[in-house]
């Protein structure tokens, strides 16, 4: 008998979610979709987050990307975090410089 993984139960619970909430998915999913609007785009990342389905939420922000309500959010949350850890010693200006620079490579 195999064993099942981690990822393996994490799938499966992954799963199942889509299956409680077909609806949901389906909102996720689908750009352009015209019930999808900010307070929908908040309560999804809250229940995402609730259910600890993090890299859904990125899933969800890149499908709806050309949101008015969702473009500038890259922008902003870059330069929080970067604004955050600029004179950090641990990850400071000279790594942010590194990180943007190695992109580009």
């Amino acid at each position: 008998m195999k064993k099942i993984t981690k990822r393996d139960k994490q799938t499966i619970r992954f799963l199942k979610w889509i299956n409680k909430y077909p609806v949901w998915w389906q909102l996720i999913c689908t750009p352009n979709e015209e019930h999808m609007n900010m307070q929908l785009m908040r309560t999804l990342i809250k229940q995402l987050a609730k259910e600890q389905l993090y890299e859904i939420i990125f899933v969800l922000l890149m499908v709806h990307r050309n949101e008015t309500y969702v473009k500038d959010i890259s922008n902003a949350v870059l330069l929080d975090m970067i604004s955050e850890n600029w004179a950090e010693k641990k990850k400071g200006r000279k790594q942010i410089i590194k990180d943007i620079l190695k992109y580009f490579e």
